[in-house]
């Protein structure tokens, strides 16, 4: 079923987010462990990445805006390179092969974690796909988008950016949708 969202607006440092786009996890807090089997790096664990920000971002291969949105992702994974900003996509409730088949096609440089069981995606209160969850380097949440992100945008970056010192991120701060168009949201299996 495609739920729309009206996209998130707010894109100045410090903005609030809409009240239709509301964290499910309280902003400013920390979010729940995720330590997860990855299609091709091994057991990846966030607690392993303390002291970088992180995307968490949750997708399905059969979510059309997933899809789309992965391009960005890894074109943003790569513009910041190793060492700064780290990037967790969680595949939720796939088989390994099916997601292999369609990272075989489509290559990312970062993880994709494997969350057959829907754990993660339970424990985080993931409600619908994409979904993206942007961590500050003490792995507070800060950013939350409700639907895909454009992780080409100039303002995406500036965002991003911010995280390196906790004491300065924003705490809120829409990102920009990927499309302007109010995008559609899958809702998870």
């Amino acid at each position: 079923m495609l739920v729309t969202v009206a996209s998130l607006a707010s894109l100045a440092l410090g903005g609030a987010l809409p009240a239709y786009a509301t964290a499910p996890l309280p902003l400013g807090a920390a979010p729940p462990g995720l330590a997860r089997d990855s299609l091709d790096h091994g057991p990846q664990d966030l607690a392993a990445l303390h002291g970088r920000p992180v995307i968490v971002h949750f997708f399905a291969t059969w979510c059309a805006p997933c899809r789309e949105e992965m391009a960005g992702l890894a074109r943003l994974a790569a513009r910041q390179g190793e060492g700064a900003l780290a990037v967790l996509a969680v595949d939720v409730g796939e088989v390994k092969v099916r997601v292999r088949r369609f990272f075989e096609a489509h290559p990312v440089p970062f993880p994709v974690l494997l969350d057959e069981d829907r754990a993660a995606l339970k424990a985080w209160k993931v409600t619908g796909l994409p979904a993206s969850f942007v961590l500050d380097a003490a792995h507070t949440l800060r950013l939350y988008a409700d639907g895909p992100v454009d992780w080409d945008d100039p303002a995406t970056d500036r965002l991003l950016d911010s995280l390196a010192d906790p004491a300065a991120a924003p705490l809120g701060a829409g990102l920009p949708p990927l499309n302007d168009d109010q995008p559609p949201r899958e809702s998870s299996p």
